[in-house]
């Protein structure tokens, strides 16, 4: 009798087990990882001589010619790393304390350059670092740019990463189909171009609820959290969505997560916060948890963090899709058990306003790569994962597969139960 190939075999052996993708697939996969082969890291650190405390707002400039074009910022609430994944070509980095938090540039506003404005090379697939830079008083610099991030004419010509955020819009809308979550797996860039991703809002922000930021695994599209959507209650929390690429590597895709979420945190300063992740999704999540750990300091931020069948320690065929698949699809590099990215993770301890409990799912029958028991997907063995365990204050297992506990009765209910504590707590 054949072993049963489940979904996440399917797309880690397609075109090696001739499942369920053609050749066309993978010569749209080479195109996109290509692509991205070309990118750079540009990062370094910000500090600031400002008393004000301010968020700072790090901006990326492209040489064209005579041109000098925006092409991408990153807002830090306190100092520290910032990062930009860039293409080739000849770059200047500037950046300023929005004093005001109206992403505008005044002449008053303690502002700086790496290394004063001299241009960076950057070549294909080399990354930099140490491009740090400190703002100064703005007696002693000025920037010449003088952005404003409001304004329709800068945000049309920022260029990829397109990335929304709080963009208003329902689950219906056309870009959440499943087909554009699967080109997001094997088209990443493509997706970028053609949807945007980012974090969006089904409803209008309201400072009185409680954001809910959910965010989808492998392959995923928004409108697999309807069912979970439909049971929040709507006059106590706000649902958001994080859409993504779900091809890129991981460390990426949680870049852009952070992004999203500061960008909207400088002009809605919400003082809780949810982030529920399915799947692959719990790893990007962690990601994001982490920062605000390192960032927020002072605890202003209580966050309550609900994975749901995450695979912590990776997955048993990555490797094989690694080193036989016609394409590398970039994210199973950090699926590979044990891989940098995971082991990252857990460097970063949580803190006390972290609540995080750990959702898992077994019905699934024995894993064809070690006769571990799975829930048709992932491993019991990556799902448990003993640091995972240990971040969290419970750890719940449901007698689901690796997808129907998203629609299960039984998980939503414990979800809203969790809810309704943390929304009480002080």
């Amino acid at each position: 009798m054949m072993l049963r190939i489940n979904k996440f075999l399917c797309l880690i052996f397609c075109g090696i087990v001739l499942l369920n993708f053609s050749s066309c697939s993978f010569k749209k996969l080479e195109k996109d990882v290509a692509f991205l082969e070309q990118t750079s890291i540009l990062q370094g650190t910000i500090s600031n001589t400002s008393p004000h405390k301010k968020p700072l707002i790090v901006l990326a400039y492209q040489l064209l010619d005579a041109e000098k074009k925006l092409v991408g910022y990153s807002i830090q609430h306190v100092p520290g790393l910032y990062t930009f994944i860039r293409l080739p070509g000849r770059y200047l980095i500037a950046a300023f304390e929005d004093a005001n938090e109206d992403l505008v540039y005044q002449s008053t506003e303690y502002a700086g350059y790496f290394d004063n404005g001299s241009i960076i090379n950057v070549k294909s697939g080399e990354d930099l670092f140490n491009l740090d830079l400190t703002l100064k008083h703005p007696d002693e610099v000025t920037l010449a740019e003088a952005p404003d991030l409001t304004s329709p004419t800068t945000r049309a010509e920022l260029d990829l990463p397109n990335i929304r955020a709080g963009e208003i819009v329902t689950l219906e809308d056309p870009r959440f189909s499943p087909k554009n979550g699967q080109q997001g797996l094997w088209e990443p860039i493509q997706f970028l171009r053609k949807v945007g991703g980012g974090i969006f809002f089904l409803e209008p922000f309201d400072p009185e609820k409680i954001p809910v930021v959910f965010i989808h695994g492998a392959g995923g599209y928004p409108r697999q959290w309807t069912s979970l959507i439909h049971h929040l209650d709507r006059s106590r929390f706000q649902p958001w969505i994080f859409y993504y690429p779900s091809g890129l590597r991981l460390s990426m895709s949680a870049e852009f997560l952070v992004q999203s979420l500061s960008k909207i945190y400088v002009k809605d300063k919400f003082k809780k916060l949810v982030v529920v992740a399915h799947s692959m999704g719990g790893l990007i999540s962690r990601s994001l948890i982490n920062t605000i750990v390192q960032k927020d300091v002072d605890q202003k931020l209580r966050v309550l963090f609900l994975t749901i069948s995450t695979p912590w320690g990776g997955h048993q065929a990555a490797p094989i899709g690694v080193e036989h698949a016609p394409a590398v699809i970039p994210f199973w590099i950090d699926m590979v058990p044990n891989s940098p990215f995971q082991q990252a993770l857990f460097q970063t301890p949580l803190s006390d306003h972290i609540d995080y409990y750990l959702f898992f799912s077994f019905k699934g029958g024995l894993h064809p790569f070690g006769h571990k028991n799975d829930n048709g997907t992932v491993s019991l063995l990556s799902q448990l994962k003993a640091e995972a365990q240990d971040a969290a204050s419970k750890t719940i297992g449901f007698n689901e597969d690796h997808d129907s506990i998203l629609r299960s009765r039984q998980a939503t209910e414990k979800i809203m139960a969790l809810l309704t504590t943390f929304v009480n707590r002080e």
